[in-house]
């Protein structure tokens, strides 16, 4: 039987099966500051709150790139031949293509007898216009210009939007104020309806800005008392208020506090009505919401957050009835102090593996984030926050394993101006009436980036959770110079809506790369790479034990690519290693295949990769060079890696360094970057 490694044996630093989950977000009115996370006092609503200047955006759109001309021809026939909508034939693509020096197509008639010609390759402005004079000056065209690409200038009338307070969803363009520029990604895309987001909170209460925004939820709390619905779990994820009195719960959460109305907050981030003339305007304006209800009076069990992200995802969950709706994309706004240790993992792996992006919130405590979960969990995309300058809010939790930031603000640093405003009630205990609330915290961070996948997922449905995150990393902002984000602590960057969504639109015609992750077995001391994602689930889940990840990536891509090679897999048998070898050279796996018939020829393409210059070892532009070390072994194993450290450490071991070019490092392959 071929060896295939398998269980992620994550370090853990707690097995308690259940965690202490507090709500990620501070409440603020008049610019002061009610309380850490669960306040004890109601806060302002609408009428009463502080309105900030109207701020000064502008767009962050790149210059367009022009894929057709719209040509009039000298020839006045075919003025009328366009009126009389024919055909032109393959002559007029010649006399076009040479006029113009490249390659060019009449694709239809349009008004006014022109043609709408393409340019098999795409160019700038500049070039299109110099084209344009070009057939002109042929004689081939009477006129010539570019087909711009028009779009919509969309700005919702929600007051709180157009008077400036949603800096958060405008564009970056300094000095003002750092938003995720969800503007111009709405002139992509709004959402659609068929786009579910869940929410793992508290549940949702009654609001005008989220009427008709929902699909049927869960409330998956089960302790009654917590619960304080008179029952356990059931269909009703109606927010009931979370408000308790002293020593109502076990500590820590026996002191007394008013209700949060969490989700509904949560829930007006990602989603409000949008362009209504009420209130604020929701990242993405179509999508539906699914409250599913996890926290109540006393916290929340971690049992409880699992099975409701479970259900959402569209798994079973015993005893409750499937999902009619699943969500495509989760939000949990929500954590406690412990790690995520494998069971949990395990859990989030088969959501991710349903193709459900989940977003977490990083924490307030101003600590590391490893430490807490679900933020530490593995594939999920853990929410650093920001504040309106675009460095690292002062209560947010950070760490190396970061996946990105988005803004939550920060009100004890900049006052009420630097907070996000979303969907509330004034309810002390039970729900009372709907309002608006000035709020920081990665709580608002986290919906931002759920927000954010969902128009991404509206454009390119393929997306995997794990391309997502990659598209956001790619286009994120810069953190604000000085800030110690600078240092890795905070992810990628500050999540760019429009760059994200654009990204998203050019992956249905460019393929995206996908990760080969490395896994170590430290029995055997042999490594090993995948980049298959059943493959990879199946390292993750324990169908083979003793592997976990080394915390190494790189590129590449899982199907053919011009100009890449492909990369064949040998599998080693026990007397010679009991591993496996990967080359992308098409000449050294036919001689590996001739050399070594004992070897398990598995197959010729598990991914698709660039190779190197023979003689040089220089990597193509755009591609990081992927360097194999050989142990030297009669146990024979190979490690493939990026990073010159490892190179280092490993040849300081024995292992021989081996690939193209005259050193010290010898790229063997190279990966996408």
């Amino acid at each position: 039987m071929h060896f295939l490694p398998s269980e992620l044996l994550r370090a853990s630093i707690s097995s308690a099966t259940s965690v202490a989950v507090a709500l990620l977000v501070t409440w603020f009115a008049g610019g002061v500051a009610w309380g850490a996370r669960l306040p004890t006092d109601s806060v302002v609503i609408d009428a009463a709150r502080t309105k900030m200047a109207t701020m000064n955006t502008g767009s962050s759109k790149p210059a367009p790139v022009i894929r057709r001309l719209i040509v009039t021809f000298a020839d006045p026939a075919l003025a009328n031949a366009s009126r009389a909508n024919a055909k032109l034939t393959p002559g007029h693509d010649a006399a076009l293509t040479g006029a113009l020096g490249a390659p060019a197509h009449v694709m239809r008639a349009m008004v006014g007898g022109a043609w709408v010609v393409e340019l098999m390759q795409a160019v700038d402005m500049q070039s299109a216009l110099a084209m344009g004079h070009a057939l002109e000056a042929s004689g081939v065209a009477q006129m010539a210009a570019p087909d711009y690409p028009l779009h919509a200038l969309l700005t919702p009338n929600d007051p709180d939007f157009t008077s400036g307070l949603q800096w958060y969803l405008k564009a970056w363009v300094p000095p003002a104020p750092h938003g995720i520029d969800a503007v111009d990604a709405w002139d992509l895309t709004t959402g659609d309806a068929s786009m579910v987001i869940a929410v793992v909170d508290t549940g949702f209460t009654s609001h005008p800005d989220l009427a008709g925004k929902t699909v049927p939820g869960y409330d998956f709390i089960a302790d009654v008392t917590d619960a304080n619905d008179g029952d356990g779990r059931d269909p009703d994820a109606s927010d009931p208020g979370d408000g308790r009195s002293a020593g109502m719960c076990p500590s820590p959460y026996d002191n007394a506090q008013n209700s949060s109305w969490h989700g509904t907050i949560v829930a007006g981030v990602i989603g409000a009505m949008t362009n209504n003339s009420t209130g604020i305007a929701g990242a993405n304006w179509n999508a539906r919401l699914q409250p599913i209800r996890v926290l109540g009076r006393c916290g929340a069990s971690t049992a409880d957050i699992l099975d409701g992200a479970s259900w959402a995802a569209g798994l079973p969950v015993p005893g409750i009835p499937p999902n009619a709706t699943p969500a495509r994309v989760i939000n949990i706004s929500l954590g406690g102090q412990g790690s995520c240790v494998p069971q949990y993992q395990k859990i989030f792996d088969q959501i991710l593996d349903k193709g459900v992006f989940v977003a977490v919130a990083a924490g307030n405590d101003n600590a590391e984030a490893f430490g807490y979960f679900p933020a530490s969990c593995i594939g999920v995309s853990t929410v650093a926050a920001t504040d309106n300058q675009g460095a690292r809010a002062s209560y947010s939790n950070f760490s190396a394993g970061m996946d990105i930031s988005a803004p939550g603000g920060d009100v004890p640093r900049h006052g009420i101006t630097d907070s996000i405003i979303s969907t509330w009630n004034n309810g002390a205990m039970a729900p009372g009436m709907p309002g608006y609330v000035n709020v920081d915290g990665t709580s608002v961070a986290a919906p931002l980036v759920s927000a954010v996948a969902s128009l991404m997922l509206t454009v390119n449905p393929n997306l995997t959770p794990a391309q997502i995150k990659d598209l956001m990393a790619k286009g994120a902002t810069a953190f604000a110079a000085g800030s110690d984000c600078l240092t890795g602590i905070c992810g990628a960057g500050i999540v760019d809506a429009f760059t994200a969504v654009q990204a998203a639109q050019s992956a249905l015609s460019n393929p995206i790369p996908s990760e080969v992750v490395e896994f170590h077995n430290a029995a055997q001391d042999h490594y090993f790479i995948s980049a298959s994602p059943q493959e990879i689930s199946d390292l993750d889940n324990g169908v083979h034990p003793g592997w976990q990840r080394t915390g190494y990536t790189f590129h590449a891509y899982t199907a053919a690519v011009a100009g890449l090679s492909p990369v064949c897999r040998f599998y080693i048998p026990p007397a010679n290693g009991d591993s496996h070898f990967f080359s992308a050279s098409p000449d050294e796996c036919a001689q590996t295949q001739a050399k070594f018939p004992t070897f398990v020829y598995e197959a010729a393409n598990v991914f698709y990769i660039a190779l190197p210059n023979s003689s040089t070892g220089a990597c193509p532009t755009g591609t990081d060079p992927v360097y194999r070390l050989f142990d030297n072994r009669t146990d024979a194993n190979h490690r493939y890696t990026t990073v010159t450290d490892v190179v280092d450490q490993m040849k300081a071991m024995g292992w021989i360094a081996e690939g193209y070019g005259p050193g010290p490092y010898f790229p063997i392959m190279c990966a996408p970057q």
